[in-house]
């Protein structure tokens, strides 16, 4: 992973964005001014207590969580209160901020999302044999950077099962002409899925903006309207005292019962808990790398007890958008053409998806076909349970400059 990447995504997530609508906490990034407050019985003392450090009820964010039926109550703070101090005082009183996820980098620092690197140009894929929709597809929800409206005259393999609203549509273009950091991220994960799934249909829900960023009210929000028996997070963030967010727990836990979701454990090397993967309703995907004979770690996976299975995810092909690339380091732009290697556990979770949603029909339940899937996982020494998905999608061929392990 490059050092150029590292320092252009922090800059691009804590120093370029105007206003400057996230700021750094002690591990993890927030939303200024704003806390969220879950489900606890001493509800009515904690809105006091706020009350008194100058809290007002956020009305328009508590009205859409009361109307997603979610027991989450939103506020902001005046400016003069550290978000930080006060989250650490109310610990234990399901306080929180309203941390921000990303599409899952690196270090430095150690807390943001975003993927292991930059896409890759590569070698255009055949979409002839997933052109045609088969019977009884599945449904799977894909929380993340929204639909591309070029991508039924690109990929005929998508145009066929991917749905979405006029609200999740993607721009995937900054205003300097080139693809945002995360640009085609969600239309790369519809790709894996439409390979290893083909008899799957895609629902495409918006909760990251271009540059890869929302927060854990949006997730939770998005996640009460998924209405699929399975759904994709590749996203996700670091918390306060890494306790489990407030919004997208309380979301996860409402969600009805028999829904499995998949999330991905994120990219720092780090075996601090990545959230959404962590919480223990959730399958946490970690990132295998096969290009060095058997599956081990990928360098850039997170690891821990709360990553439950292991996928590939390093040099993936997928589908991509068109335009061109240049960060802010790069001396020359690179022209994407609309197939992409890409590395990141935000790679590997899809596949898990996919997996899953092959097997619901035969099995009856989205948890029925997950615990099957995983019980054929191969257990690995010193790494866990893998799942090799054949044909595989760990099959990069790129077209004009090496990829990034």
């Amino acid at each position: 992973m490059s050092s150029d990447w590292a320092r252009d995504r922090h800059a691009e997530l804590c120093e370029r964005r105007e206003p400057q609508d996230i700021l750094e906490g002690p591990g993890y990034l927030y939303r200024p001014r704003q806390v969220l407050v879950g489900e606890t019985i001493q509800v009515d003392k904690v809105v006091r207590d706020l009350a008194e450090r100058g809290a007002v009820a956020d009305v328009k964010l508590t009205e859409e969580f009361a109307r997603a039926k979610l027991p989450v109550l939103a506020f902001l703070l005046p400016p003069r209160v550290s978000i930080p101090e006060l989250v650490t005082e109310f610990r234990g009183h399901q306080v929180a901020p309203n941390h921000v996820f990303c599409g899952e980098g690196p270090p430095p620092p150690d807390y943001h999302g975003g993927p292991a690197g930059e896409p890759h140009d590569a070698m255009a894929l055949d979409e002839g044999p997933y052109a045609e929709p088969e019977e009884v597809p599945v449904l799977i929800a894909v929380l993340d950077t929204g639909y591309d409206l070029e991508v039924p005259a690109l990929h005929k393999g998508l145009a066929w099962r991917v749905g979405h609203t006029a609200a999740d549509v993607e721009a995937p273009v900054g205003a300097d002409g080139y693809l945002t950091a995360e640009a085609g991220h969600g239309t790369f994960i519809d790709g894996i899925i439409m390979r290893l799934a083909p008899s799957a249909r895609i629902r495409q829900v918006k909760v990251l903006d271009p540059a890869g960023v929302g927060d854990d009210a949006t997730v939770a929000l998005a996640l009460s309207r998924a209405d699929a028996p399975v759904i994709n997070l590749s996203l996700g963030g670091y918390t306060a005292d890494d306790q489990p967010p407030v919004a997208s727990t309380t979301a996860i836990g409402a969600l009805p019962a028999g829904t499995v979701v998949v999330a991905a454990a994120g990219n720092n090397n780090s075996s601090r808990p990545f959230y959404p993967a962590a919480l223990g309703g959730v399958i946490g995907v970690g990132a295998v790398d096969l290009h060095r004979g058997r599956p081990r770690r990928a360098h850039f996976s997170n690891y821990g007890s709360w990553v439950r299975v292991w996928l590939p995810g390093t040099r993936i092909r997928s589908t991509y958008l068109q335009g061109t690339w240049k960060r802010p380091s790069d001396p020359l732009p690179r022209p994407m053409h609309g197939t992409a290697c890409w590395s990141g556990t935000s790679f590997a979770a899809p596949q898990l998806a996919a997996l899953i949603a092959n097997r619901i029909n035969a099995a009856g339940t989205a948890v029925a076909a997950a615990g099957a899937v995983l019980a054929s996982a191969v257990h690995e020494a010193r790494l866990g349970p893998v799942i090799i998905p054949e044909p595989g999608v760990a099959d990069c061929e790129v077209a004009r400059e090496s990829a990034e392990a």
